[in-house]
């Protein structure tokens, strides 16, 4: 099975070919369905009611989520009226923001997406957003998150500093998503994006390990196998994340997503929206959500005879079918 992870460098011509995209007759395998989009899940411009919409008809591939360009937000900055931190794509504007140390990694998807934005005629910040979107939909598992677009130029660039340490303590890191705005409940789901994730530089003698023994997989793993005494051969774990599966303050929430997909799913679309809206109003926003590709269900591609206890095992075959019916045009 191909891994989303490593399908960067297809990004720019992807998206680019999106949002030029004036018109798509549907073919024939594109018979449109009762929800009213083509049989393959993804939409077409034939398919969309709201006009601004349109020219953001789009798909890709997996890109880094979109906690990398909405984490540099404060309510305090906000409250004193200082330079702030937004999800307003202030890292594809400034050319130094991602040289930083704390953003190493984000380099070359950062530069497939900062053409995009003169090219098109849109927002930095609603290139980011709707490419960490799709970025969440690429993987199997992957929820649809709300959609806006209209977001303004960044004021300024992002304040150095205000991106969480994985080594910092767990009463640090949740104050420093208080200061965002969210809950424990809303950053523990969050976390669950590590779910398809791979580190490089918190121990460069591991670099590429995966963070569960899914990683090309959108689900709860992580959660349990975090919690574990031991890693799973072949994975790594951040002190942050073990830290906050046993910790007291933070333990009842992780408990919440343990081999429970639904629920991770449900809270994280909603933290994960609550985040692409740091710092903005939805309402001078316009809820393009429409243009987003249908969901690939996993709990339809378990093993045979599984019996709901423990996490469930997903069936290669059955996930190969399932990406080539609905994600072979992005691959």
């Amino acid at each position: 099975m191909r891994s989303f992870s490593t399908t960067l460098v297809a990004l720019g011509s992807l998206l680019s070919a999106a949002l030029a995209t004036p018109h798509v007759q549907p073919t024939i395998r594109q018979a449109v369905t009762a929800e009213g989009l083509p049989s393959n899940g993804i939409p077409t411009v034939d398919n969309l009611k709201t006009a601004a919409c349109k020219p953001w008809i789009a798909a890709a591939v997996e890109i880094q989520r979109a906690l990398l360009y909405a984490s540099p937000f404060s309510l305090a900055l906000e409250a004193a009226g200082l330079p702030n931190g937004a999800a307003d794509g202030s890292m594809l504007a400034d050319p130094n923001e991602v040289l930083r140390p704390a953003n190493n990694g984000l380099q070359t998807i950062v530069g497939l997406l900062r053409p995009l934005p003169a090219q098109f005629g849109v927002s930095h910040g609603d290139v980011l957003h709707l490419a960490g979107v799709l970025g969440v939909l690429a993987c199997p598992g992957g929820p649809k998150i709300k959609t806006y677009v209209g977001r303004g130029e960044p004021k300024n660039i992002s304040p150095d500093g205000l991106l969480p340490d994985p080594n910092d303590p767990v009463p640090v890191l949740t104050a420093r998503f208080a200061d965002m705005g969210f809950s424990v409940r809303e950053l523990i789901a969050l976390i669950g994006a590590h779910s398809t994730g791979k580190q490089r530089f918190v121990d460069p003698a591991f670099a590429g390990d995966a963070f569960d023994s899914t990683v090309d997989i959108w689900d709860v793993r992580f959660y349990s196998e975090t919690q574990n005494r031991t890693a799973a051969p072949g994975t790594f774990r951040l002190n942050s994340d073990v830290n906050f599966s046993h910790n007291a303050s933070t333990i009842a929430a992780w408990n919440r997503f343990v081999r429970n997909q639904d629920s991770w799913e449900g809270d994280y679309s909603k933290a994960h929206e609550k985040m692409s809206l740091l710092g903005l109003d939805a309402d001078t926003l316009t809820d393009c959500t429409e243009i987003l590709p249908r969901s690939i269900d996993i709990s339809s591609l378990t093993v045979p005879g599984f019996s709901g206890d423990g996490d469930p095992t997903v069936d290669p075959v059955k996930l190969e079918a399932a990406i080539q019916e609905f994600r072979s045009i992005w691959l």
